[in-house]
């Protein structure tokens, strides 16, 4: 396996201190959510007029970008809305062509109250679009919002036809925010999932949840990788660490660090 940020983590460095923190730090990959403000990285001088000096600078650095995380939901009533989330999909689908980059990440959506087979139905039908739009990436469906039910989650992949999707595991919500097992959420969507994003929390007395480092908090996170191992998940583990979210939390000169420590016990290599 293979590690990685998100850059949710570090959401004031420039594209330099990204490439050379990711270095320093021993980080295989970059999934980029977002850059110096703008979540929308593809509308960036580095990605769109100077695309080819950022391929550059990554092949220098041996380092890859191993995903891209789009806002785009696949639930979506309004055609604006849905119009808006394939036109994302699109655009991160052509930078994944200059950077070689496997997996454009995308959101269930909210879906209505009541029976669920038809809505779930219409989002199937948009990760068909989708996936025809991204084709050769993938299209990585997060377990979020609505969908930290894995049992919803296997689902859609159970009626999806496009070859090129997967599941996103953010190993964090089922567990927290859906109270599964680990074992319950590997045996719904094992098979699926091709791409991982980390982090860790602890129950709080109220019934909320705090970020933590990893390990310091109460996710089973060993017990889960271990379970990916088990199935011979050979892809990234990603680190996500909610600052541009969570301006509270550690810097990530701090978090960062500690996650790649944390994460290269159980990738099995060094950097």
């Amino acid at each position: 396996m293979k590690i990685g940020f998100t850059t949710l983590a570090c959401p004031k460095w420039d594209l330099d201190q990204v490439i050379a923190r990711a270095k320093e730090y021993g980080y295989d990959g970059v999934d980029f959510r977002g850059l110096m403000g703008e979540m929308a990285v593809y509308k960036l001088p580095e990605f769109s007029t100077d695309i080819s000096k950022t391929v550059a600078r990554f092949a220098k650095a041996k380092l890859e970008v191993c995903g891209f995380s789009s806002g785009a939901r696949l639930y979506e009533k309004d055609p604006a809305k849905l119009a808006g989330a394939l036109g994302e999909v699109s655009q991160y689908a052509r930078l994944c062509g200059f950077f070689h980059t496997p997996f454009i990440r995308v959101f269930g959506g909210a879906l209505p109250p009541g029976p669920r087979d038809e809505a779930v139905a219409d989002a199937v039908q948009t990760l068909e679009t989708m996936a025809q739009i991204a084709a050769p990436a993938i299209i990585a469906l997060e377990a979020h919002d609505d969908w930290v039910d894995s049992s919803l989650l296997a689902q859609a992949m159970r009626r999806v036809k496009a070859r090129n999707t997967c599941v996103l595991w953010d190993v964090h919500h089922p567990f927290r925010m859906r109270g599964e097992t680990p074992r319950q959420t590997w045996d719904n969507i094992g098979p699926y999932v091709r791409y991982t994003h980390v982090k860790d929390s602890r129950a709080m007395p109220d019934g909320q949840y705090q970020y933590t480092l990893p390990g310091e908090g109460d996710v089973p996170l060993a017990e889960m990788i271990a379970l990916m191992k088990s199935g011979r998940y050979d892809g990234y583990l990603v680190a996500e660490w909610e600052k541009k979210w969570h301006p509270e939390l550690a810097e990530p000169q701090i978090a960062l660090p500690a996650f790649a420590a944390y994460l290269r016990r159980f990738a099995g290599s060094t950097p």
